[in-house]
């Protein structure tokens, strides 16, 4: 396994808010990673999550950035899409690595009708094997509805978190011992397993019932920034564009319960009754697609607070303004009860933007240099945090923290995709897993 040190609980505050850690020397990607001297590989990824699962797709933007910044010597890199996918999304993956768009992984199609319940019923992946002989893949990797390959193929997994073991009550009808066993098979099925983080590790390793879990790797990503045009007049244009004043903090995450919306907006609302007018950004969809109720609460206390002009909703945007509101903002802000390997947490920290999140191991374990942490459960403990950065901080675009951010985000991005073409070549010259045919 490969591991990651990490501070420690600590103290509540890491830094100032303010406070810039200094430039890390950059890593340059001028010479190619090398996979050794052996043959040549076909890596395929394999995107079957869907569109509407923004951090998944995020994620594959991520990696396949990073493997091609590695510039990997001997390997082929192929991405398997959806013929939904949209243009612009479509041409950005073509500058990374080879696009094939197949009807098997178009949701609502008839193909992708007969793969899934080829998938769900019998457990044969005949769809997928025909695709990856015909393309002469070697190693499959990062599928979510993939598993008892052919011994002939490699497949690499990955297990985005595991919520359920945290926050059962979230997900209704789930049979948490039920889910576990599915992990525990697709491991058997795996040659490797990727989880995000340390903390994601010490999940699998409970839900394995062992402490260092065999072919599991341990492999953070990186996020890219994605953003339009960077000038005064382009960020003026994009405040006006949403309605947003000059300041204000950024609340980039889905209104999934786990997101804890609610802490924020009661946070708001006590800056509010002390006469302290903020403003606070929210985006994504306004809607838990597992039926949970805290959101609705969380747009309730914006009612009842009479917030909607301290609480501004915009909605699922294009993901450049997202990062465009991002690198506006007084600070970042990240309530969230659980995370994998947190989005917006690791946008912030590419781009060099202060950060105010929730004292999680998780989010401690990213390091972000300019953060300040406060307890999930506390609302007054964000307030004082919102008021402090109000106060000191003056928002919008800090060019000098942006290019020291810029340093280390082409350092870790090479970083990444080594790590990634490491356990690549791991897993093809390792012995090949057993693969079980049954529970």
């Amino acid at each position: 396994m490969e591991h990651i040190d990490h501070a420690g609980p600590g103290p509540r505050r890491l830094c100032p808010l303010g406070a810039q850690r200094p430039p890390t020397r950059p890593m340059t990607a001028s010479t190619p990673v090398s996979t050794s001297s052996e043959k040549p590989l076909h890596v395929g990824f394999w995107f079957d999550f869907g569109l509407a699962y923004a951090g998944g797709l995020n994620y594959f933007r991520n990696l396949l950035h990073a493997v091609h910044a590695a510039r990997p010597a001997h390997v082929r890199v192929t991405l398997f899409v959806g013929r939904d996918m949209t243009p612009k999304l479509l041409a950005e993956f073509q500058a990374l690595a080879e696009v094939v768009q197949l009807d098997i992984l178009t949701r609502g199609t008839v193909p992708w009708f007969f793969h899934r319940l080829a998938y769900r019923g019998l457990r044969s992946q005949v769809f997928v094997e025909r695709e990856l002989r015909r393309h002469g893949v070697d190693v499959l990797s990062h599928p979510s509805m993939v598993e008892r390959l052919s011994p002939r193929f490699r497949l690499i997994s990955w297990i985005p978190d595991f919520q359920y073991l945290h926050l059962p009550h979230l997900f209704p009808g789930l049979d948490v011992g039920r889910r576990s066993a599915d992990l525990r098979a697709l491991h058997q099925h795996s040659d490797a397993v990727v989880v995000s983080s340390q903390d994601a590790y010490k999940d699998f390793a409970q839900v394995m019932g062992e402490p260092r879990p065999a072919r599991t790797h341990v492999l953070p990503f990186v996020s890219q920034l994605h953003l339009g045009a960077t000038s005064p007049q382009a960020t003026r244009a994009l405040l006006d564009k949403h309605g947003l004043p000059e300041r204000f903090f950024f609340l980039p995450n889905q209104f999934w319960a786990h997101k804890n919306h609610r802490a924020a907006f009661e946070a708001v609302a006590q800056l509010k009754r002390e006469g302290l007018d903020v403003t606070l950004v929210c985006t994504g969809w306004v809607k838990d697609p597992n039926g949970n109720t805290l959101a609705q609460e969380a747009l309730r206390v914006r009612d009842e607070q009479d917030l909607h002009q301290h609480v501004r909703l915009l909605g699922s945007i294009d993901y450049a303004d997202v990062q465009g509101l991002m690198r506006a903002s007084v600070a970042v802000v990240n309530p969230s009860f659980f995370e994998g390997w947190s989005s917006s947490v690791e946008e912030s920290k590419s781009m060099g933007k202060p950060l105010i999140a929730s004292d999680l191991a998780v989010h401690r374990e990213q390091a972000h240099p300019r953060a300040a942490y406060f307890d999930p459960k506390d609302s007054s403990a964000l307030a004082a945090l919102l008021r402090q950065a109000w106060a000191e901080l003056p928002g919008g675009v800090d060019e000098a923290a942006e290019a020291t951010a810029r340093i280390a985000l082409h350092r870790r991005t090479v970083e990444f995709g080594q790590r990634y073409l490491q356990m690549l070549r791991a897993v093809v010259d390792a012995p090949r897993a057993p693969r079980h045919t049954s529970r």
